[in-house]
């Protein structure tokens, strides 16, 4: 039943966009959160408020997709005619929360609650549900509320559950959520605890020590928001963690260094530190490997302190844009306060690559200057590296390379697409990292290189992709976290 459950809240929104009506947020702290145990482990809240603003946004985003009746077809279809208006709506309340109680058996120990006008008319909708063959559902009252699963035996665990402390009194609850913004369609929350077990156990069975991921500190919470806006959707990821990390941040500037056209950019700052951080991680998972890294710098003759890390302190990005057959063009740059140096390390880099005889390394002339290209044998791959205007760049196609030399005459800055992407999506003047991608040209492009590879994409993938105009995320510190925030435009 819990499958038709969240179905329904879900596609909900793909029912109005056919037969209108709109929806918002709640307060800081979903309702729902007043009877949900402190031992969840994850909640979800969707608004189903179908008078409000919100959703009036949902549905208008839902009808520039071609797909959306085929969607509200097929849900009626798969739900043997239940119908929105007269079936749905009239039983759900202004909120319908998923309340993940434990983590056991798949992830399947869930509950859905919600607060119906009348229980009348969500036991009607329950049993037409029964009599079509879609759900065993069981339910129970929880105060005012409605709880709902598959089987009574995990109803009275949410029950035993819930008779304890509630998820709302708690603190990492409560911050988390109030990082979201309440008029949100959605809004989520995992605990951090359990993300950080499973994650330190999953890492144990490779061998790392127990516990691991607590040397980058103590994850609380989780949490996410997604909202529908005029332009199109946004979204934001939080977490909050013990000690509050304090990453490197910088005011973009090497998109007005590359050309216009990326289908995808990539930017970031302080690689230094970041390799510093995986080495340091994969040093305590394998003793051997501090020692082996050292003899490796002695053989090839390098320090990552003196001649890596230097390197790597400033903006880099990698910007991908459309190749003639199956791989794409690809350009990576990295600031650097010494050029020269930089150019010795890439030279030295060329000389130890084509020892290994699958690599031959030469020097060619490309807009005016010579750079190292690196041809791999028995593969259409090749490389061009050099130093031009304080960066370093690493492209598999020539033509980047020259334009990176002599500057593009169409840089991405000035790109119109990316221009109004960012802007709606708000980007701060420093961020710790950022990333655009081109949709309405790199998803055809990604689709039409499955089909390359013998996949089949049926047009309607191609149709629903042409509203998808633009998307920005950006990585910035917020309060005692970090907070992913995104932006999709949709026309």
């Amino acid at each position: 039943m819990i499958r038709f459950w969240a179905g329904a809240a879900v596609a909900a929104a793909l029912a109005a966009a056919g037969c209108g009506g709109g929806g918002g947020g709640g307060g800081s702290v979903p309702d729902g959160a007043e009877i949900a145990p402190v031992s969840s482990v994850a909640f979800v809240s969707v608004s189903t408020d179908f008078s409000s603003a919100q959703w009036k946004q949902v549905t208008k985003l839902a009808r520039r997709f071609p797909g959306t009746p085929q969607l509200i077809a097929e849900f009626k279809k798969q739900t043997k005619g239940l119908d929105f208006e007269q079936d749905i709506k009239p039983a759900l309340g202004p909120e319908v929360d998923l309340v993940w109680f434990d983590a056991a058996n798949n992830g399947n120990d869930v509950v859905g609650l919600t607060k119906p006008d009348t229980t009348a008319k969500l036991e009607a909708l329950l049993q037409k549900s029964r009599s079509k063959g879609e759900s065993k559902a069981v339910t129970a009252q929880v105060g005012d509320w409605v709880a709902i699963s598959d089987s009574q035996a995990k109803l009275d665990r949410f029950k035993t559950a819930a008779a304890g402390d509630k998820l709302a009194g708690d603190k990492d609850f409560k911050q988390a959520f109030e990082k979201l913004d309440s008029d949100a369609s959605v809004r989520a929350w995992i605990s951090g605890k359990f993300v950080q077990s499973e994650l330190d156990r999953g890492l144990a069975t490779s061998g790392a020590p127990p516990r691991l991921s607590h040397d980058l500190g103590d994850l609380h919470a989780i949490s996410a928001a997604a909202k529908a806006e005029d332009e199109g959707a946004s979204f934001e990821l939080d977490g909050l963690l013990d000690p509050t990390p304090d990453p490197g941040t910088f005011s973009p500037s090497l998109p007005g260094d590359v050309p216009s056209g990326a289908l995808l950019y990539l930017s970031t700052t302080r690689l230094d530190t970041q390799l510093r951080t995986v080495l340091r991680l994969v040093g305590k998972s394998l003793p051997k490997f501090n020692t082996q890294l050292s003899q490796v710098e002695g053989v090839l003759g390098l320090s990552l302190e003196n001649d890596i890390y230097p390197l790597l302190k400033d903006e880099s990005a990698l910007a991908v844009y459309p190749g003639a057959g199956q791989i794409p063009r690809i350009l990576f740059l990295q600031k650097v306060d010494d050029e020269t140096k930089a150019d010795s390390l890439l030279r030295r880099f060329s000389a130890i690559a084509q020892l290994s005889g699958s690599i031959k390394a030469e020097t060619v002339q490309l807009g005016g200057e010579s750079v190292q290209k690196l041809t791999f044998t028995g593969t259409p791959v090749t490389l061009y590296d050099g130093t031009a205007k304080g960066k370093v760049f690493v492209t598999n196609a020539s033509n980047l390379a020259e334009q990176t030399i002599g500057g593009p005459a169409d840089s991405l800055a000035d790109d119109p697409l990316y221009r109004s992407a960012r802007d709606a999506a708000g980007i701060p003047g420093k961020v710790a990292a950022f990333a655009f991608s081109d949709v309405e040209n790199g998803l055809p492009y990604v689709l039409r290189l499955a089909q390359q590879s013998g996949t089949v994409v049926p047009p309607a993938a191609f149709a629903n992709a042409k509203p998808l105009d633009a998307a920005v995320v950006y990585l910035v510190k917020d309060g005692d976290g970090l907070r992913i925030s995104g932006f999709q435009t949709i026309k």
